[in-house]
């Protein structure tokens, strides 16, 4: 993991895939009949809340992602989620509160993958000199007028790709009666939670597999556009699951960000990248995210100056912990962070590890410099011959036997 400091950021010129999380909170999975009635009760089911009609097998979340993001020139705040069931049961429904009407149209699945990819490890390389090499790991039927008398509006139905959308507005009594009249079956946990949102005035938008669908092929995301005060993630459902919860969210936005709502202190909230991917050479290539970070081009919807940077994260807690809904807010003295893994790599000439080929070289030179040593040493003994008092005795015989003889020879 690598960490940089906020003043160094401020110096600076401007994931793995990793965990799946099995609910997409403020979302409500719900398992209903194509008819009026009664829902079963909710399922236990790390999604959330599983209504199972007819007492037949749930139906879980395999896999689940959110790109988040807030253009806050125009209030607009826009989710790209991504919903896949483990089993293809016509009739399963999504409800997802959000504070203004939403814009509901399809996505593409290269948002959330480029997403995960762009913010996975980085490799960091380690050179060794010794040979060790390792790696490690810092015709929907949907649709029939609002029942006479209810207090509800039918703001769009619409057929997207294979979903059935409806997007209701009203009383909590009302959108409950028109689900139920079109085939979208709550269980009671769900009605009481529900009406929270309906008081303050929000929205509800209902998604559910067509009953004509090809639930062969992995479906593709909703983009959800709407009008908010503030950068929101719906939560508040989420208090009739029976198991605890798992939201796993990627923000895009001109600072990194952090929570800002009251249940944050009773869950558990990890931020493993926090950081520009554009700073770490990141090219971005699928549409959508070209507009959410404010790529110009021509199908962009928006340019800022300032560079995007993204915040994962990844929040777990009991349902009972999700009084309010997850509010985001600006975080810009956050440290940058992103996850690393080290790749160690050998320095090898002609196949030998570098730091032995250096070990023989300094055995081979130490030889040298210590024959070197002796052979100096030699030499400086002979130049020293004759210095000594032997020497000095020598001279003198010679000196004496050079003068007998020349005595001789007169």
């Amino acid at each position: 993991m690598t960490t940089i400091t906020a003043p160094a950021r401020r110096g600076l010129t401007a994931r793995r895939e990793g965990r799946i999380p099995s609910l997409l909170l403020g979302m409500l999975l719900v398992l209903a009949t194509l008819g009026i009635g009664a829902a079963s009760p909710a399922g236990a089911c790390a999604c959330g809340v599983v209504a199972v009609p007819g007492g037949s097998a749930s139906a879980e979340v395999l896999a689940e992602t959110a790109v988040l993001s807030r253009n806050s020139e125009t209030g607009i705040e826009t989710i790209v989620m991504g919903l896949d069931l483990d089993e293809s049961v016509p009739g399963a429904t999504l409800l997802m509160p959000t504070p203004g009407v939403p814009e509901v149209r399809a996505g593409s699945t290269s948002t959330l993958r480029e997403m995960i990819a762009a913010t996975a490890p980085r490799e960091e390389i380690e050179l060794d000199l010794w040979g060790k090499d390792d790696r490690y790991g810092n015709g929907s039927g949907v649709g029939a007028p609002a029942p006479t008398g209810s207090a509800v509006e039918v703001h769009s139905v619409q057929r997207i790709d294979d979903f059935d959308v409806v997007v209701l507005g009203g009383d909590a009594a009302g959108v409950t009666a028109w689900l139920g009249q079109n085939g979208f079956v709550l269980p009671g946990a769900v009605l009481q939670h529900l009406e929270q949102y309906a008081v303050e005035g929000w929205t509800f938008t209902a998604v559910r597999y067509a009953a004509d669908a090809d639930l062969s092929d992995e479906s593709a995301p909703l983009r959800f556009d709407f009008p908010s005060a503030q950068l929101i993630y719906p939560m508040r459902l989420s208090q009739a699951a029976s198991r605890d919860q798992e939201v796993h969210l990627f923000v895009i936005g001109e600072s990194t960000v952090s929570r800002a709502d009251a249940s944050a202190g009773a869950q558990s909230v990890e931020r493993p990248f926090l950081y520009d991917p554009a700073m770490l050479d990141w090219i971005w290539a699928d549409e959508t995210l070209r507009e959410l970070v404010g790529v110009p081009g021509p199908d962009s919807g928006r340019y800022t100056s300032e560079r995007p940077e993204v915040t994962e994260m990844i929040i777990q807690g009991a349902p009972e912990t999700f009084t309010t809904d997850i509010v985001l807010e600006d975080d810009p003295d956050a440290e940058w962070t992103y996850p690393t893994y080290t790749t160690v790599r050998t320095v090898e000439i002609a196949g030998i590890p570098v730091g032995w080929l250096l070990v023989a070289n300094g055995v081979i030179i130490t030889g040298l410099l210590a024959a070197l040593a002796v052979m100096a040493v030699l030499l400086a003994g002979s130049r020293g011959r004759g210095t000594g008092p032997r020497g000095a005795e020598l001279k003198a015989a010679t000196a004496r036997a050079e003068a007998e003889h020349e005595a001789e020879s007169r």
